[in-house]
This record gives structure tokens, sequence and C-alpha cells, in this order.
């Protein structure tokens, strides 16, 4: 990948070469039996140590939210939702939407005291104790994947099995995840909806005359903005404009 991908090539040839080798490396990795999952990580490991190319990685970071998706959009065309309460989708006497409960819940109860007692022994303060739990709550992308890798080794019904039930809790997950992000953050104090619990300013003048709530909310106001970074465009988006306006560029000179 190193050689056959080089800086002198356009944008276009660039992310041609780099998907149609990871295609490549994934046919390669599945005669193999290597998981394909690992194998592109550590490709991608030994190819940034190498070559210290960033610029595709964010090419290829702005090119793959269709490819993400259409994964997305695949895992829910095999989500089987009768097979939950169906009998013939049971797994011994226990049926799949029982089971499903059972992980949905012990899931978050695994969560949240790993969380807990992994801050109660590096000795973190205690609202990362108490609250770091709940942000570990949300599922999606990496979950969905490795049950459909599952799905794939396992195959017949136990491979069905798997993959309904880590579907049917990832909805779950997504419905009341985000939910719980923002409450962790919001009772571990990283925000409020209070000006004066963000910022602290003094509330007299120098000669120990009290401001008025108009003079405290606009110096609350003026260290919020002192604080906030400046804004900086979207690295991927930037990388792929970029490309786009040198080919545009080179077109137009023609």
């Amino acid at each position: 990948m190193q050689l056959v991908i080089q800086k002198r090539r356009s944008s276009d040839n660039r992310l041609i070469i780099a998907v149609a080798l990871l295609f490549a490396f994934c046919g390669i990795c599945t005669i193999f039996e290597v998981s394909p999952l690992l194998g592109c990580m550590s490709m991608g490991t030994m190819y940034i140590n190498a070559t210290k190319d960033e610029k595709l990685f964010r090419q290829l970071a702005y090119f793959s939210p269709p490819i993400l998706l259409l994964f997305f959009v695949r895992s829910g065309m095999s989500f089987d939702l009768q097979s939950l309460v169906h009998p013939s989708g049971a797994i011994g006497s226990s049926p799949l939407i029982l089971i499903g409960v059972l992980y949905f819940i012990v899931r978050i109860v695994g969560k949240y005291s790993g969380a807990f007692f992994g801050c109660l022994f590096t000795k973190k303060e205690h609202k990362t104790r108490n609250y770091l739990g709940l942000a570990l709550i949300p599922q999606a992308g990496v979950a969905i994947g490795l049950a459909s890798l599952g799905a794939r080794t396992l195959q017949g019904e136990t491979g069905n099995a798997l993959q309904t039930i880590i579907l049917a809790s990832s909805v779950l997950y997504e419905l009341i995840g985000p939910g719980c992000g923002k409450l962790a953050l919001y009772l571990s104090g990283s925000y409020s909806n209070k000006l004066e619990e963000l910022v602290t300013v003094s509330e007299n003048e120098p000669d120990g005359t009290q401001k008025t709530e108009l003079e405290l909310l606009i110096e609350r106001i003026q260290k919020i903005q002192e604080e906030i970074p400046k804004w900086n465009e979207n690295e991927d988006e930037h990388a792929y404009t970029e490309e786009a306006e040198k080919i545009y560029s080179w077109r137009h000179r023609r």
C-alpha cells in the first residue's frame, strides 16, 4: 500500500487504490480464516506508522459514511423480529426475548459496576465513579459488526439467535444510550444550564460595590467565550475539499 499509494497521485486514484486494496485484503483474510476486522486494523496500524500519511485516513473517513449506512441497512434487513417471540427461535426452552432482556439488563449492570469499582480501585473522584457507568451504556457499530461476524462463524440457528439478540438490544441501547450519556455529563457537572455554575466571577467591584445582574451576566458570557476553543474546519472535510479543489483547478487550467 505504501508503494502503490504515493502522494503525487490524485485524490481519485488514492481513494480507488485504497478501497481496492481493502477489499483485496479482506478477501485474503477470508481465505486464511483470519478476522477481516482485526486484519484491517493491523493493516491501518502498519500503514500509518510506516508512512505518517494522515491525509489518506481523513479522506477515507469523509468518504466512509455512505458505506457505513449501507452496512447498518444490511444488518437491519437480517433482523428477524418474529424470532424473538416465535417458539422456533427459542434456545432450548428459553425464548429469545427472555435471553435478550437478560442480556440487556446484565450488560448495563456490568458496565456500571465495572466502571464504579474500577474508579474506586484507582481512587477517582466520586463524580467520575458514580456516573461514568451511565456514559458507557450506548452501543452500536462495533457490536453490530461483531454480531454479524459471530453469526457467520456459528451459522445455523445459533448464529441467527446471536445476531437477533444483539440487534434487538442495540436498538434499545440507541434509544436510551444518548439520554444516559447526557445524564452522566449533567450529573457529573461537566455541563450545566446555569451560567453561574459554569464560570466563577467576582460579584463585587474593586471598590466594594456590588455588580448588577446584567454586569455579572456579561462577565460570565465573556469568560465562557474566552474558554471556548476557536472553531476549526472539520479535518476530514478539509482534506477531501482540498483535493477536490486541486482537481478542479487542474482541469480548469487545461
